[in-house]
C-alpha cells in the first residue's frame, strides 16, 4: 500500500479544520473535557472522513503554501464553532441581565465547563441550553452542516473568498438581540417592581421599601423564570436550529 505526499497533506489539513471546529463549539470548549481528548474526536473525525472531502492543493507545492492552508483550515474551524456558540453567548448574556433584575448578581458559582465563575442564574441557564442541544439533536445537524462545509469549501479554498465577515458580524449583533428578549420579561418585571414600590413608598413613608422590595423582586424572578421556562426553551432551540443554517450561509455569503 502506497499513501502519496498529498494524501498526507489532505489528511492534515482536514484534521486542522476538524480540530479547531472540537476546540471552539459549546461543552468542547471549556476546561471540563481535556484537550487530549477533544484532539482525539478531532483525529476520529478526520479519519472517517478523509476520503470523502475534495480538495485542490495548488498552493501546497512549497513550504509557504502548506503554512497558508493550515492557517486557513484552522480559521474556517474556529469560524463555524464560533457561529455555533452564538447561541451560548446569547444565553450567558441573558443569564447576566436576569440576574441583575432579581437581585441574584451576587450571588456566583463556578462554571466547571468554562472554568469561569458566573452568576448562578447565568451557570443554570448554560447548563439548560446544553441539555436541548443534546437532547434535540442539535449536534447531530451541527455535525452534518460541518462535513457539507468541505463541499462548500473544499480543502485548499482561501475561506476570504466567500467574504463572511459581514454575516458574521451580524451574527454578533444577533446575540445581544436574543440575550434581550430572553430577558425582556425580567426587565419588564422589574421595572412594575420599582414602579409600585416607588408609589407604596409615597404612601407610607415608614415602610422600609428597599429591603421589602429586594425581597419580592427575588421571589418574583424565581417565579417568573419557572413559568417562563417554555418560552426560554423556544428561544434556545430556534437559534440553536438557526445557527446550523448559519454555519453554512456564512462560509458561502460571497
Amino acid at each position: 500500500m502506497t499513501i502519496e505526499v498529498g494524501d498526507i497533506i489532505i489528511w492534515i489539513l482536514v484534521f486542522l479544520r476538524t480540530g479547531a471546529f472540537f476546540m471552539g463549539i459549546p461543552l468542547f470548549a471549556g476546561k471540563l473535557i481535556p484537550v487530549k481528548i477533544r484532539t482525539a474526536f478531532g483525529l476520529i473525525l478526520s479519519i472517517l472522513i478523509n476520503p470523502l472531502v475534495p480538495a485542490n492543493l495548488e498552493l501546497a507545492n512549497h513550504f509557504a503554501g502548506v503554512i497558508l492552508l493550515s492557517l486557513n483550515e484552522i480559521c474556517i474551524g474556529l469560524l463555524l464553532a464560533m457561529t455555533v456558540r452564538m447561541v451560548f453567548f446569547a444565553v450567558e448574556l441573558a443569564g447576566h441581565l436576569i440576574s441583575y433584575e432579581i437581585g441574584l448578581m451576587a450571588s456566583n458559582s463556578i462554571n466547571p465547563l468554562l472554568g469561569t465563575t458566573d452568576a448562578t442564574i447565568t451557570t443554570l441557564l448554560y447548563y439548560f441550553s446544553l441539555l436541548i442541544f443534546f437532547v434535540a439533536g442539535i449536534h447531530y445537524d451541527v455535525l452534518k452542516a460541518f462535513i457539507m462545509s468541505f463541499e462548500i469549501l473544499p480543502i485548499g479554498t482561501y475561506f476570504l473568498s466567500a467574504n463572511p465577515m459581514v454575516e458574521f458580524v451580524g451574527e454578533v449583533a444577533n446575540v445581544f438581540v436574543l440575550g434581550v428578549l430572553i430577558a425582556a420579561p425580567f426587565i419588564a418585571m422589574n421595572f412594575l417592581i420599582n414602579i409600585s414600590f416607588a408609589v407604596l413608598g409615597k404612601a407610607v413613608p415608614k415602610m422600609n421599601v428597599f429591603m421589602t422590595s429586594f425581597a419580592i423582586r427575588i421571589l418574583s424572578g424565581l417565579i417568573l423564570l419557572v413559568s417562563s421556562i417554555l418560552l426560554i426553551t423556544s428561544y434556545i432551540y430556534d437559534g440553536s436550529k438557526r445557527s446550523v443554517s448559519i454555519m453554512l450561509d456564512i462560509i458561502q455569503s460571497g
